[in-house]
């Protein structure tokens, strides 16, 4: 007798949690590497972090329409996928005064 549940349910949730991971520690790890540098590098390095959290959502909402089409639990990646959507507008409004800094 078969299981009505896909058999990799539990690591789908394990994959999502370590894609968000990786993806949230890249995105702080720029962000702490540009407060330690030189202004030119800082201020590109502050841009590219919110940069990287969306394109690590945008991955993960990929991996959401794959995981449908196969029939999986696409519903835990697109929770992760929401979960990266608003860290990325997080981090979007906390490197905006960089782009509107004079000098």
């Amino acid at each position: 007798m078969t299981s009505p549940l896909p058999q990799n349910g539990n690591n789908d949730f394990r994959a999502m949690v370590v894609h968000i991971v990786v993806t949230v520690v890249f995105g702080l790890g720029l962000l702490l590497i540009a407060h330690a540098s030189s202004d030119s590098l800082q201020t590109v390095l502050i841009i590219a972090s919110p940069i990287v959290v969306l394109v690590g959502a945008i991955a993960m909402l990929f991996r959401t329409y794959r995981v449908y089409k196969r029939g999986g639990r696409w519903q835990v990646w697109q929770g992760g996928a929401w979960f990266l959507l608003v860290f990325f507008i997080v981090m979007l409004f906390n490197s905006a005064p960089v782009l509107f800094e004079s000098g």
